[in-house]
């Protein structure tokens, strides 16, 4: 009785058969479980053949963060596309579709996104993040589009939207309280008030109201913040 046949991979087809076998085992059960080892037995092929393209561990969970870079960056451009506003509510609406992207990325792919932002992925994210425009087409460019969108149309506080480090507020806001859900430490349901802070904090009274309108919360204080 023969034996079935391995998997054969012309050049290029196995480095993405490893990366997205790596991801899975990644997604399921953290980056710790993963071994080129192990993923050369699951697909069939020999370690050898493995190393040929990743020389180590370190350098596989390096495209593995690629890779999950890409899907997260996908699921909050999905989010804006879907946003049917025009004009300042559109605005509004796509900068809490990012928020609620990431937010629901990170709690529906726990392993995925502690592997993103551990030390495997400290390469990949802004090095500077007072200079660093991003990429258009990664999480990070796809946020700072959103507040730049919100700067153009005069929808933030005076002298807010000039501030260098407001993108770098906003992306710890939500990845702070990502990371804290995940963990345990703060129930998912508290992120729509989280944002509603932020709204308030950056925004303008005007905007704010329609920001709170799209999160079903209350609308601005008799006293704004500042005065």
């Amino acid at each position: 009785m023969r034996s079935a046949a391995k998997p054969r991979y012309h050049h290029g087809a196995l480095e993405q058969a490893l990366v997205d076998e790596a991801v899975r085992q990644v997604r399921e059960r953290g980056a710790d479980q993963v071994s080129l080892r192990g993923l050369a037995q699951t697909i069939g092929v020999s370690p050898s053949a493995a190393y040929q393209h990743f020389p180590d561990k370190a350098a596989l969970l390096g495209a593995v963060c690629a890779a999950v870079s890409t899907e997260l960056a996908g699921r909050m451009q999905a989010g804006v596309d879907a946003v049917p506003q025009e004009g300042d509510a559109g605005a509004i609406g796509r900068l809490l579709a990012v928020g609620r992207a990431y937010v629901t990325f990170a709690v529906e792919q726990p392993h995925l996104f502690r592997h993103m932002f551990g030390p495997a992925g400290a390469q990949d994210g802004p090095q500077d993040a007072q200079q660093d425009h991003g990429d258009p087409d990664d999480a990070y460019g796809i946020l700072l589009a959103r507040i730049g969108e919100l700067a153009g149309r005069g929808l933030l506080r005076p002298g807010v939207g000039d501030e260098p480090t407001l993108h770098v507020l906003a992306w710890s806001v939500v990845h702070g309280f990502s990371s804290l859900a995940i963990e345990g430490h703060l129930p998912v349901e508290a992120g729509e008030d989280v944002l509603a802070l932020f709204g308030r904090l950056v925004l303008t009274e005007e905007a704010f109201a329609t920001f709170a309108a799209a999160l079903g919360v209350e609308g601005p204080a008799e006293q704004p913040v500042g005065r």
